[in-house]
């Protein structure tokens, strides 16, 4: 069967032969004008009814793609882009190679992208000072701020690499401490339990009324984080016992017994855990002599010192001593 058209080539195609069909059949269309939404502030893309955090090139390839309309059914195509600098009014060039049976078209259409600015919901609520929730840091030393802070930077930056929503609006310090106010309040309940977690603190929790929204109470809430007296290297007092704290996980405090030098660990929810020496009111000492547990040592003040120890020390070794009431304590390695 000869072609319906030309009537010299075999018809292969709806009646056509090659030559005829591709001069006759349009695959694709685009429009000559697409607009382009960017946010000033992150240069996240609109599309449709969202934000995506993405780069420009790629954006510009999406919203191409997707401004595609098949005129005609294919088995396959690929768009190749080429473009001026993305701003303002700038020139495409959309290459279309589409393939359908044994034919091979290339359509190219030439468009005008326009750029627009428009703040995305997540800049319109940093730059809002939106909040749903503060964190409030209680019971620090004044030498471990800056190291509890940068612990909390550090998990709300983890936090915000799945939740782009996650940000830190304000800190302000206190004197009986510090406040983080943050845009989402479940992400916040994380990072709270993930203080106490590390430093042993106490979590209360405090919600309150902020509005209404769609028939719907809103409610901002504070998570009072409030460390606890004793930290990594203090001694405490535990049921009699005194422990040289080596870890705190938690509710449980695990350290070391200075009098015999065996692990333990407590639950500080069952056994009150009470602070006796901070870790840096901790001394050194040189050991003068030692036998059968009674150590002579000699203190910073060059002042001689008797006591017992139920580990063994070395002449001529520094320790580390504790002072509780009028009892000095040489401290486990």
């Amino acid at each position: 069967m000869l072609c319906i058209e030309c009537g010299k080539r075999e018809a292969k195609y709806d009646g056509l032969c090659e030559e005829c069909f591709l001069k006759k059949v349009k695959f694709t269309s685009l429009p000559k004008h697409l607009d382009m939404t960017i946010c000033p502030h992150c240069h996240a893309v609109k599309f449709g009814g969202h934000w995506e955090s993405v780069p420009l090139e790629d954006a510009l390839f999406r919203l191409v793609d997707r401004s595609i309309e098949f005129l005609h059914e294919y088995d396959s195509y690929e768009l190749h882009i080429s473009h001026g600098d993305i701003e303002g009014e700038f020139p495409v060039e959309a290459r279309i190679d589409v393939h359908f049976k044994d034919i091979h078209a290339e359509e190219v259409h030439y468009i005008t992208a326009d750029i627009h600015y428009e703040s995305c919901p997540r800049c319109n609520r940093f730059f809002g000072n939106y909040f749903e929730a503060i964190i409030q840091l209680r019971g620090m030393r004044e030498n471990e701020v800056q190291e509890i802070l940068n612990f909390v930077y550090e998990r709300i930056e983890h936090h915000a690499r799945k939740n782009e929503n996650l940000f830190l609006t304000k800190e302000v310090e206190k004197r009986e401490g510090w406040d983080l106010y943050l845009s989402d309040k479940r992400e916040a309940k994380k990072i709270a339990r993930e203080v106490c977690a590390r430093y042993g603190a106490s979590l209360k929790e405090s919600p309150q009324l902020a509005g209404r929204k769609d028939g719907r109470d809103l409610y901002r809430v504070t998570y009072a984080v409030r460390l606890p007296d004793y930290r990594v290297g203090d001694i405490v007092e535990v049921e009699g016992n005194y422990l040289l704290v080596e870890d705190i996980s938690g509710t449980f405090v695990k350290g070391i017994n200075i009098e015999d030098g065996r692990k333990k660990s407590v639950d500080s929810k069952k056994h009150p855990v009470n602070l006796v020496v901070r870790r840096d009111e901790i001394e050194k000492a040189i050991v003068v002599y030692s036998r059968d547990g009674t150590v002579e040592l000699l203190d910073r003040n060059n002042n001689i010192i008797d006591t017992k120890v139920e580990f063994e020390v070395r002449d001529g070794s520094t320790v580390r001593i504790a002072r509780i009431g009028d009892d000095v304590y040489v401290l486990p390695e």
